[in-house]
């Protein structure tokens, strides 16, 4: 991805969490609070620690009024949140295959956080300031009693440790993003940002598989619920953590594009998924009704031809070869 994919409005340094946490906790009743929860894979790969341990950490940078929750008794996570200064839920409802359930892992955010925003996002994703910066201007508008907010990632290969405290680091994995990055598909969802309260009901979907995340939007927009876009106005990203960037043999490439399908489409907890879901939803869970902007949340015209969609057609073939053949 070119630099000129970035928004210049993005490419500013984030400020340091010392200088964003003085001014936020001096009147916490003049800011909005989030929390950010997540269910971890194990710690015990060094890579997944890594990227992992990366993405907490950028969470816990946003400031004092960001409570970080992490659900799970997989290894490493426990020692993680005591590291890091997170919240840790060691239970949380799983499937017959081991796997972590979503409606519970949303309903223990819920229980144990006041915050007025919660947000669910994966573990290999790092957000910066103009992520909550983002959801400030939300909170602001007329879009504010409901919502649910997702945006577009970019892929980064990134296998060593950042200093979220340092704003030349942060900076230096910006201008890394900007040269090296590539824009996902707009089907790839990394983060559900939502009112407290707003989501009850959830089926009992598996984490990390198939057909839940595009539920998530098609059904809020069904609901008549504000689906509202960040993509312009905020840089997410997401950790690459396959082996697409290793000189791997076709016979491993196959094996890993084998177990992508299965993960995604074709095992027993993505159909459970799909069944759950009563379909794919592949287009109305991939596009928003609404996008955040400079100026503030704008209503998409036309947004049931999903043009979002349609246009993004060429990355999304790309995103089924790989899925198919590594």
């Amino acid at each position: 991805m070119s630099a000129n994919e970035i928004p210049q409005s993005q490419m500013q340094l984030s400020p340091s969490p010392a200088s964003s946490s003085t001014t936020e906790s001096t009147d916490t009743t003049a800011v909005p609070t989030f929390a950010i929860f997540t269910l971890p894979k194990p710690f015990d790969d060094p890579h997944i620690a890594c990227i992992q341990r990366n993405a907490i950490a950028s969470w816990k940078a946003l400031g004092e009024d960001v409570e970080v929750i992490l659900i799970g008794s997989e290894t490493g996570i426990a020692q993680t949140a005591s590291e890091l200064g997170a919240i840790h839920v060691g239970q949380v409802q799983r499937n017959e295959y081991g796997t972590p359930l979503i409606n519970d892992a949303f309903k223990i955010a819920t229980d144990i956080t006041q915050a007025k925003v919660l947000v669910f996002c994966n573990a290999d994703v790092v957000l910066l300031h103009d992520f909550k910066h983002a959801l400030t201007d939300i909170l602001r508008g007329d879009c504010s009693e409901k919502f649910l907010a997702i945006g577009r990632r970019t892929n980064l290969d990134l296998r060593q440790a950042v200093d979220f405290g340092d704003r030349f680091a942060v900076a230096k994995l910006l201008e890394q993003t900007a040269a090296e990055g590539e824009l996902a598909s707009i089907v790839c969802k990394e983060y559900f940002a939502f009112r407290r309260g707003q989501f009850v009901g959830i089926p009992p979907f598996a984490v990390g598989r198939g057909n839940w995340d595009s539920w998530m939007v098609s059904q809020t927009k069904r609901d008549g619920v504000p689906v509202i876009d960040l993509s312009n106005q905020t840089i997410v990203i997401h950790q690459n953590h396959d082996y697409h960037h290793i000189d791997a043999d076709a016979q491993t490439k196959r094996n890993f594009a084998r177990q992508r399908k299965h993960c995604y489409l074709s095992g027993p907890e993505a159909r459970a998924n799909q069944r759950l879901a009563s379909g794919k939803h592949i287009i109305s869970g991939a596009t928003a009704s609404h996008r955040l902007t400079e100026d503030g949340v704008v209503k998409n015209r036309l947004g049931w031809l999903n043009f979002p969609f349609w246009s993004d057609l060429p990355r999304f073939v790309r995103l089924v070869r790989q899925l198919f053949f590594g």
